[in-house]
């Protein structure tokens, strides 16, 4: 029986980290287009995922599941993402040379490493996943509906596989 409900939750944690992710790449093709006026896909591996927002999502979700208080959760989430995103700046910068964002055109920035209009809308997509996405998807994803869910992540995670070797 064990083993069966740990198969259920990790399922179900990489259902929220692929819905995280999506939700991060639409987020990111949105702001690039509203900034620039141009189409440029941020996703990994010619997929529609920005697998930073996944692991974001799963590192703010056990920290945050059980407060019931949104102000609670969208100040948290802003602090937490705005540290991380701060020293993972700092970090790809000195250790490999690396500058993969920079908010210098946005105001409220810092150092063009962060910028308050960003931390505040990690914020709020963190406060809509913990309110909206989570409980739909504990609805959805029943211990009922796991097998059949599962098969169907594989065939998908199958699909994508044949997706990506048609680029090597």
């Amino acid at each position: 029986m064990m083993k069966k409900n740990v198969w259920f939750f990790l399922t179900r944690f990489f259902l929220l980290f692929i819905l995280a992710a999506f939700i991060g790449w639409a987020y990111e093709i949105g702001c690039v287009y509203v900034i620039f006026g141009i189409y440029f896909d941020r996703g990994v591996l010619h997929l529609p995922v920005c697998p930073i927002y996944g692991f974001g999502m799963l590192t703010l979700y056990p920290v945050f599941r059980k407060v019931k208080n949104p102000l609670i959760i969208f100040a948290g989430s802003t602090v937490i993402s705005t540290i991380v995103e701060l020293a993972a700046s700092y970090i790809l910068e000195y250790r490999y040379n690396l500058e993969l964002w920079s908010y210098i055109e946005w105001p409220l920035n810092y150092q063009g490493r962060v910028s308050a209009i960003s931390s505040c809308l990690f914020g709020l997509m963190a406060l809509l996943f913990m309110k909206i996405v989570v409980p739909l998807i504990k609805k959805l994803y029943s211990e009922k509906t796991a097998m059949r869910t599962a098969i169907a992540g594989t065939v998908l995670f199958i699909f994508c596989l044949i997706w990506e070797m048609r680029f090597i």
